[in-house]
């Protein structure tokens, strides 16, 4: 975790210092590149220090802020298992903590392997298929093309060195605000209130969008796809249509009473109505 968070913050010498230093720098120099885009890459490289180290001092100084794990068994390794089927705090298996072991190992060294541009010169060839013969002429020149080799080497570390300052600085406020003066942070919200209670809460941006979208498409869904369609259209038409069938069934079913007279009236009364339209037929 500490090897994740000084290579991650882009402390030097770790991994993350080279990565940082050269988007950083790519983002000054580059042909499409500005000295806004390194501002806003320098910001960001601030906070992201800052939040780590946060996270780094939360989780490994000071008191533990946790519910208290059972009680041991006689090998202090073993933890009775909690609610949740887990054991205390402990360490985690070699199947996991190999790979974590590499990648630390990785974090701290490994930036080393693209000294010197070894992997931007590995795939230049690849991002030069796709450049066009007349891409030179549009893109224009970066802006080392205007500088000696001297004076954009002596930019590149000017650059480098401010982005070192912007981890430390992270660094250095996370140690104040979580370590050093702990009771800082909660006087801060205290003072900011109404701007704090806002960030804390993603400017409402959640509720918001609930209010504007996810509540008037659940009611209108529940309304009138599912009350309104569904129930009173569908459904309804299924089981009036099986309730009719129901009641012209009942009705024809008494007519087979079985009594003899019953079905004479019933035939004296089809041969009425068979008279009948015979002689509209006839005088029509």
């Amino acid at each position: 975790m500490t090897a994740a968070t000084f290579a991650i913050a882009g402390i030097p010498p770790l991994a993350g210092f080279f990565s940082k230093d050269e988007i950083l720098w790519q983002a000054y120099s580059s042909p499409y590149g500005s000295w806004v885009f390194w501002l806003i890459g320098v910001i960001t490289a601030f906070i992201t220090s800052f939040y780590m180290f946060r996270l780094w001092f939360l989780t490994f100084f000071g008191e533990y802020r946790g519910e208290h794990a059972p009680a041991h068994d006689e090998d202090s390794r073993t933890a009775a298992p909690d609610s949740h089927g887990h054991g205390g705090i402990h360490e985690s298996p070699k199947m996991m903590l190999a790979p974590l072991i590499i990648l630390a190992v990785l974090s701290v060294i490994g930036g080393w392997v693209g000294y010197h541009n070894t992997f931007e010169n590995f795939l230049a060839p690849v991002f030069r298929a796709g450049v066009t013969a007349a891409a030179p002429a549009e893109t224009g020149q970066a802006h080392t093309s205007k500088e000696s080799p001297a004076e954009a080497g002596a930019t590149e570390n000017l650059l480098m060195g401010v982005s070192i300052a912007a981890a430390v600085a992270g660094f250095l406020l996370a140690w104040l605000l979580y370590y050093r003066r702990r009771e800082l942070p909660d006087k801060i919200a205290h003072a900011l209130d109404g701007l704090y209670e806002a960030v804390l809460n993603k400017y409402y941006v959640d509720e918001l969008y609930a209010i504007l979208f996810v509540k008037p498409i659940v009611e209108g869904s529940t309304k009138l796809l599912w009350h309104g369609i569904d129930q009173n259209v569908i459904d309804a038409t299924v089981d009036n249509s099986t309730e009719g069938a129901r009641e012209i069934s009942d009705t024809v079913r008494h007519m087979q009473s079985g009594n003899l007279r019953s079905y004479a009236g019933w035939v004296a009364a089809g041969a009425a109505g068979v008279i009948a339209y015979m002689v509209w037929i006839g005088v029509r």
